[in-house]
């Protein structure tokens, strides 16, 4: 069996040690961390479930075939999840937009489809891409809460073309397993055991030439990985950005004036620091008989992420109450802190995949800075890595 090597074990690199395996290679998985998962992780607490990274999948083909390969039985959002809340004027609002506003979006699109003119610009932002085809409205009340509670960045420094070219069309069906995402990670990593993949943790991995190897990490560690062996593709994935993340998931007890749906998405200047919270129990059935919420803090050029644990607390309490017009205290707390997390994309992104052909033919790359976002795409990655550097042992 030729040897094959993976660096990195988190979703995508535990994918492609799995179709390595199926193509006949000694699979070995080298990850820095104590565990495998890498940001995905659930933790079972006595309020309920805790995600500690994405609480589902975008449903689709290649996730179902995995879903009944690791004998996982899915979860699909509850019918109250369909509510989703953004904040303006003090409260929460399913349509957020006023009449005036409304009317305007819907003139300027329609003229857009006209004039074919909602494609994106080379150097556009999404800020400006918003104000141009949707209006002064909708892009402050419905493009800039949606962009940060996806990207963690605000629209004016996104790039409005790598948000285009890296997001799928048509409905997002999203999915879960029972036990959460990290029941995910944790079957996929034992079949590998079962399989006789060899996994080594605590320990940082090299790149050797010639050695058919994926490389699944973040992308500082990836470019260092392969600068000696593809440059130019080293340095523009150092040039990419990265914004910190940190959730907060608490348990309270109910109250009769809670709000059900999905969650709340938080503009910026509507004197909310979060950039959304999650209302978990209201998402899939069976993970807390409680109130559970999972609060989304990003730095919004404030550094918001480096509160110490306490101030950050006592920020999403304030949070809390300006949303809920009332006090309570959590039953418990659990902060997750995910430092340069999430790729910025900003035009850097859209200059990695030119530089992909530079890579020499038996090393291949995964990750979330490659043009799309979301744990469905690190999927379709980890195989895509493995099937290239399987073509060049052929």
């Amino acid at each position: 069996m030729r040897p094959a090597r993976v660096i990195g074990a988190g979703l995508s690199g535990l994918v492609a040690a799995w179709h390595l395996a199926d193509r006949g290679f000694a699979v070995e998985v080298i990850e820095q961390a104590p565990h495998p998962g890498g940001l995905i992780q659930s933790q079972q607490t006595e309020h309920g479930l805790v995600e500690t990274g994405a609480n589902a999948f975008v449903w689709d083909n290649t996730v179902a075939a995995w879903f009944q390969r690791l004998d996982l039985t899915p979860e699909f959002p509850q019918a109250s999840s369909k509510r989703r809340y953004i904040f303006r004027n003090g409260r929460p609002w399913r349509w957020p937009l006023t009449v005036a506003e409304s009317l305007g979006l819907a003139a300027r699109l329609s003229a857009a489809f006209v004039t074919r003119a909602t494609s994106a610009g080379e150097q556009e932002t999404m800020e400006a891409w918003g104000r141009r085809v949707i209006g002064e409205g909708a892009t402050r009340w419905l493009l800039e809460p949606a962009m940060q509670g996806v990207y963690a960045s605000p629209p004016g420094v996104l790039s409005a073309r790598a948000i285009f070219d890296g997001r799928r069309r048509g409905l997002r069906k999203l999915a879960a397993p029972r036990g959460g995402m990290g029941q995910f990670t944790t079957r996929l990593y034992e079949r590998l055991c079962d399989r006789g993949v060899r996994v080594q943790f605590n320990s940082a991995g090299t790149v050797d030439a010639g050695v058919p190897t994926v490389v699944s990490t973040p992308a500082p560690a990836a470019a260092h990985l392969v600068a000696p062996h593809a440059p130019e593709l080293a340095a523009a994935i150092a040039r990419v950005r990265l914004a910190s993340l940190a959730t907060v998931t608490m348990f309270f007890e109910p109250h009769p004036d809670d709000i059900h749906g999905f969650g709340i998405l938080f503009p910026s200047g509507t004197g909310i620091n979060a950039l959304g919270v999650l209302l978990n129990a209201d998402i899939f059935a069976g993970r807390s008989t409680r109130r559970s919420e999972t609060w989304i803090v990003g730095d919004r050029d404030q550094g918001l992420t480096a509160f110490d644990d306490d101030r950050l607390v006592q920020m999403l309490a304030a949070d809390r109450r300006r949303v809920t017009g009332r006090d309570a205290t959590p039953l418990s707390v659990h902060l997750t802190r995910r430092p340069a997390a999430i790729p910025v994309y900003d035009a850097a992104i859209g200059q990695v995949a030119p530089s992909l052909a530079s890579l020499p033919p038996w090393l291949a790359l995964a990750g979330n800075y490659l043009g799309r976002l979301g744990v469905a795409a690190l999927l379709e990655q980890g195989a895509a890595a493995a099937n290239r550097v399987r073509e060049s042992a052929l």
